[in-house]
């Protein structure tokens, strides 16, 4: 059965039921709880991120697409929904491997089929400017394709050991590029990218150099580019600002501040020396990207980055070592890529992208009566 969220709260005058969100995978029929208007919200399932090794380049997933429609509805009013599965994690014993698709959500209410599409997922063998698309939507008084992977601008055997972040639902009519994961567009080696927000992309890395990390994208607008820097010198980008609104009424507000992108180091003679937090705040936001020295040490390999705000995308992680993990996605977001420098069946056991988010539907009554 659907699940009711309990942590929004209801606005003046007359209270409205809280929003309903639905998170059942297989077909059912859902029947209205009350007489009134509502706005029916229907996100696809995002693509999971690639898997790379041997220091060639990948993408992460595409999110889900977006459907929105407004109904007059009673108690004798049913409709059968299907939200959709987010792409799974891939690597562990697979030397590369592309991304998974997500799976169709879908809203049926007589006459009218809301549909919003999964997103690809991510491109094991991108070939320059190539990035996982968005899931397309149909039937709804609006329909948005979802947010894009970042793309890269070379072709994936370039040993660059780069990779990029997932994009994000598209609720508010944006294009798909202005909800990707960042995009690389330089001979940077070392690098990964911000996965996408709702109201931006994930950061793009523009300039050459090693040991690139942008943040992601926010709730309200995208990342910050990183379009310079000494050679050599690690460089970050904050994430896109939050303050966004999903909901007509009742909450919630989106109000994801982008992950920072995060750089770290370690060996047994320095020890640990990160970036500041690449973790997200509030909904709506991207994982920033995660760049790692010397993860056969331990920690490129053994540390999860953070996963993504609501409908956000998450991050691409690049380690110069054995293994390591991309970012996951929230609800409808997609996976963020991983790429590593080793080829090893050891590092393949330890290698892991980001899951894309499932998709879901979300019923919001706007009037009652």
């Amino acid at each position: 059965m659907g699940t009711t969220s309990s942590f929004f709260g209801g606005g003046g005058g007359d209270p409205l039921p809280q929003p309903e969100w639905l998170f059942q995978k297989s077909s059912y029929t859902y029947t209205f709880p009350y007489d009134g208007t509502v706005i029916v919200h229907v996100v696809g399932a995002g693509g999971s991120g690639a898997v790379q090794q041997s220091s060639f380049l990948c993408t992460g997933g595409g999110a889900g697409g977006y459907s929105r429609k407004q109904f007059s509805v009673t108690t004798s009013t049913s409709a059968t929904v299907t939200s959709g599965v987010g792409g799974k994690s891939v690597g562990n014993d697979l030397t590369v491997s592309a991304g998974v698709a997500g799976t169709v959500s879908t809203f049926v209410l007589g006459s009218d089929t809301l549909t919003a599409n999964g997103g690809a997922g991510g491109n094991q063998y991108p070939g320059p400017n190539v990035s996982a698309a968005g899931g397309t939507a149909s039937g709804g008084d609006v329909n948005y394709q979802g947010g894009r992977s970042g793309k890269i601008y070379a072709q994936y055997n370039n040993a660059f050991r780069a990779c990029t972040g997932g994009g994000a639902v598209n609720l508010f009519g944006l294009s798909t590029d202005d909800v990707a994961g960042g995009d690389l567009t330089n001979a940077s080696t070392l690098v990964g990218t911000g996965g996408g927000g709702t109201g931006g992309k994930g950061g793009d890395i523009g300039c050459s150099g090693p040991r690139r990390a942008s943040g992601g994208g926010g709730a309200a607008g995208p990342a910050k580019t990183i379009e310079s820097g000494p050679s050599g010198d690690a460089r970050s980008s904050a994430g896109g600002p939050g303050g966004a609104r999903l909901f007509k009424f009742n909450g919630p507000l989106l109000d994801g501040v982008g992950g920072r992108g995060l750089f770290s180091f370690i060996n047994s003679t320095s020890g640990l020396s990160p970036m500041p937090s690449f973790g997200t705040f509030g909904m709506g936001a991207g994982t920033g990207g995660y760049v790692a020295l010397n993860g056969e040490d331990g920690y490129g390999a053994d540390v999860q980055p953070p996963t993504a705000g609501l409908f956000g995308g998450g991050g691409g992680s690049a380690i110069k070592g054995n293994g390591g993990f991309g970012s996951h996605a929230s609800l409808g977001g997609g996976g963020g890529a991983i790429t590593t420098e080793s080829g090893s069946s050891a590092a393949q056991m330890r290698r892991m992208s980001g899951a894309g988010g499932d998709g879901v539907i979300i019923i919001e009554y706007i009037g009652r009566g």
